[in-house]
């Protein structure tokens, strides 16, 4: 919040709210957190924070808006401010005139957002305060909008849908289904979406987003649309509109913000319609750093030392959705120079990279990833990116170019970074030629992270402290000095991240490093329960207690390590 410290602590001793004392460790804890001090006041030291705001608003000789159950705002006013940027710059229009606008806002000091909503608009700011609780209930409003708006194209056109079957094709190419297909994608685009599901029931079409990776109910329309929303979705990704009886992929993008965004698209048929999956691929969003992935020093420091190889093979494990296709993407910016060349086959391509030869699998043509693998070997590219090994030969292949003097960088479906090895011989790889090869097996999971404007701390209870210790006993025997800390950090919630108290994600990781004992055990065929056990010995960091370390340092929450991890 932009108001002077100084002005800040009279505002809150002034009027009781906190002590001197209780004002002093919020000053330290919200340095050490990098939050303002009023978050750390308000999570943490139990100020009311209604109250924060009503004497936050007399200082400043504003009026203050409450929110009161079942309070309505006029769409057409409040949608003067995107819900992206009301979010962003907690903000909500009250009212609008000629000249001019009345702003609740969360920080009514904020000039900057002032100015910028004068010149976009063209009218005069009438600031007023709102307290954060209220502003999470205000843009609530916006999703109710969505829903009016998608249920007045269904009102005005129920009768034609209900009567044209078999015309899906005409009426996916007509304004209602075109302006509703695109409202889901710019309103997924704005809330940060990676995905966008449409699943069909019997009486019901569920609009739902997943977010910061966990899916959200938006929206429910009546079934009777779903054949003609479908069936835009194929004209868009240029699939068959007739076929609906086998499984179908495709892509297309569509412009929000100034941004191109690439859609990744799936058809599947079901019981009740066919059901379509949207991945968002927003090319900015992707880190570009290993710090911005969230990897420790040790692990940092593991990840540059073994790309810095001119061969062999690096593997990345994780169930669908944990990042991998992320960290990889990650790993050739950094290895993506002038003086090498770099050829990827993927399933699908996700991000266009400069300077990259990427290929697409199509099993309809042959071309597969082992196929595409053995063609770029005759073009001899220093480094190799293959999206999955999902079969033997891929694996073969993988291990022999990376013998023959490249780097290959690969995924692999496993649980954690030992299993990686069994599950490289189950494949028919060869013991001593994957003893020859392999450089690091990284093993990673995708936490939410906490919300930077809502965090707060409470206390570890016994019950909770005993669950860590449960947990890190089983993820790492040989670590017997953990020490659970006293606090642990949660989200609150807030506007900027809509109530949920998380915002963005980061990623948990376990990298074993191939050293000369984990050589010898591949050798062997030991299992990866004596893979794991030597890498621990070596200091290998698990998942669990690499997230332990972020939920400490309050960067996520331990219920988000609880629940991805799996023990």
């Amino acid at each position: 919040m932009h108001i002077p410290e100084s002005k800040l602590k009279e505002i809150v001793i002034k009027d009781g709210l906190v002590t001197e004392a209780v004002y002093a460790k919020a000053k330290e804890e919200s340095i050490r957190l990098n939050t303002t001090i009023e978050n750390v006041l308000i999570g943490q030291s139990g100020m009311n924070e209604r109250f924060f705001f009503d004497a936050l608003a007399q200082y400043l000789k504003l009026q203050i808006l409450h929110v009161t159950p079942g309070m309505q705002g006029n769409a057409a006013e409040y949608g003067l401010i995107p819900e992206a940027t009301s979010k962003a710059r907690g903000i909500f229009v009250v009212s609008a005139t000629e000249n001019l606008i009345t702003l609740a806002m969360t920080d009514p000091n904020d000039l900057a957002t002032i100015n910028y909503v004068e010149q976009k608009l063209g009218k005069y700011v009438n600031p007023m305060v709102v307290s954060i609780e209220d502003f999470s209930e205000l843009t609530k409003l916006y999703k109710r909008s969505i829903g009016k708006e998608f249920q007045r194209i269904i009102d005005e056109n129920a009768k034609k849908l209900a009567v044209s079957k078999g015309k899906d094709k005409t009426l996916a190419t007509e304004l209602p289904v075109i302006t509703m297909f695109d409202t889901i994608l710019e309103h997924a685009a704005s809330s940060r979406a990676s995905d966008i599901h449409i699943e069909s029931s019997q009486d019901t079409l569920v609009i739902r987003y997943r977010i910061d990776g966990i899916l959200h109910d938006i929206v429910e329309l009546p079934a009777v649309i779903q054949p003609a929303l479908i069936a835009r979705i194929k004209i868009m990704s240029n699939l068959q509109i007739d076929e609906h009886r086998v499984p179908q992929d495709g892509r297309f993008r569509f412009s929000f913000e100034d941004e191109q965004i690439a859609v990744r698209v799936s058809i599947m048929p079901t019981l009740h319609g066919e059901k379509a999956v949207l991945r968002l691929l927003a090319g900015s969003r992707r880190p570009l750093n290993i710090d911005s992935l969230g990897a420790t020093k040790r692990n940092h420091d593991l990840l540059l030392d073994c790309i810095k190889r001119s061969n062999g093979l690096i593997l990345v494990t994780g169930p669908t959705g944990s990042g991998k296709t992320t960290t990889l993407y990650t790993l050739i910016t950094i290895l993506n120079k002038p003086e090498v060349s770099i050829a990827t086959i993927e399933d699908p391509i996700e991000y266009d990279m400069k300077r990259v030869n990427q290929t697409q699998v199509n099993e309809k043509t042959g071309l597969t990833f082992a196929e595409g693998l053995r063609s770029f070997l005759r073009q001899n590219p220093d480094i190799m990116m293959v999206g999955e090994i999902r079969d033997s030969e891929t694996a073969e292949l993988s291990i022999h170019a990376s013998l023959t003097g490249h780097l290959v960088l690969t995924t692999l479906h496993t649980d954690d970074a030992a299993t990686a090895i069994p599950r490289m011989i189950d494949l028919n790889a060869e013991p001593f030629l994957l003893a020859s090869t392999l450089r690091t097996v990284v093993a990673q999971r995708l936490v939410r992270k906490l919300c930077p404007d809502c965090t707060e701390s409470k206390p570890v209870d016994e019950n909770l402290k005993a669950l860590i210790l449960d947990q890190a006993a089983r993820s790492n025997k040989f670590r017997t000095n953990l020490e659970v800390p006293a606090q642990l950090y949660y989200g609150r919630g807030c506007p900027k991240c809509g109530g949920t108290g998380y915002r963005g994600q980061i990623g948990i990781f376990e990298v074993l490093d191939a050293s000369p004992e984990i050589t010898d055990l591949i050798l062997k065929k030991e299992s990866a329960e004596m893979v794991k056990s030597v890498a621990l010995q070596q200091g290998m960091i698990t998942m669990f207690e690499d997230g332990l370390e972020k939920a400490e340092s309050g960067i996520t929450s331990i219920d988000e390590v609880f629940r991805v991890i799996r023990a």
